[in-house]
């Protein structure tokens, strides 16, 4: 019913042979439709960041959860080299990852879905965006994790001061 694919028009990020035709998106009083693909990767992970559906897909599976999160922080921060780690370990606490320094040295299908998503939501917030885009985020998790990563968004609202648009289905979620 095309609820992705606002997220990913939002992004720019929509895949050929679809494309946008017309209208206007405005983010931070600009228009991201007017924007060069140069500009829109800096505000892509830096303004705006996306949590996809599926975190095992969006992760790459051969590098560490802390290593992709990693590469976010040196992308869209400034953060000294050997600040990075802590940076690392830092989010993925904040998340509710236990054991973050052990945990962040894990692949992809090392962590539950549960875990995974948080993962997802820490790589997201690591570059500190204006805006949060959480694509159905708790799709494929049972009622009580679901429940967990609502309250962990709303609490990370507050303490990141980003906005988040969420998309689901689900009224009752």
């Amino acid at each position: 019913s095309g609820k992705s694919t606002v997220a990913l028009s939002i992004m720019r990020l929509i895949r050929d042979p679809g494309k946008i035709v017309g209208g206007e998106i405005w983010f931070d009083g600009e228009d991201l439709l007017r924007k060069s693909e140069g500009e829109m990767r800096k505000i892509r992970g830096g303004e705006i960041s996306i949590i996809f559906q599926n975190p095992m897909s969006s992760m790459n599976p051969v590098y560490t959860i802390g290593s992709q999160i990693a590469e976010a922080i040196k992308l869209h921060q400034d953060v000294q080299k050997h600040e990075i780690k802590e940076k690392v370990v830092e989010i993925l606490g904040k998340v509710g990852i236990p054991s973050p320094r052990e945990r962040m040295k894990d692949y992809p299908h090392e962590y539950s879905g549960g875990m995974l998503q948080r993962a997802m939501i820490a790589m997201a917030l690591s570059c500190n965006p204006k805006l949060l885009i959480a694509d159905e985020p708790t799709t494929n998790l049972d009622v009580t994790i679901q429940a967990q990563i609502l309250e962990l968004m709303k609490i990370l609202r507050k303490d990141f001061g980003a906005s988040i648009l969420l998309i689901g289905h689900d009224l009752g979620v």
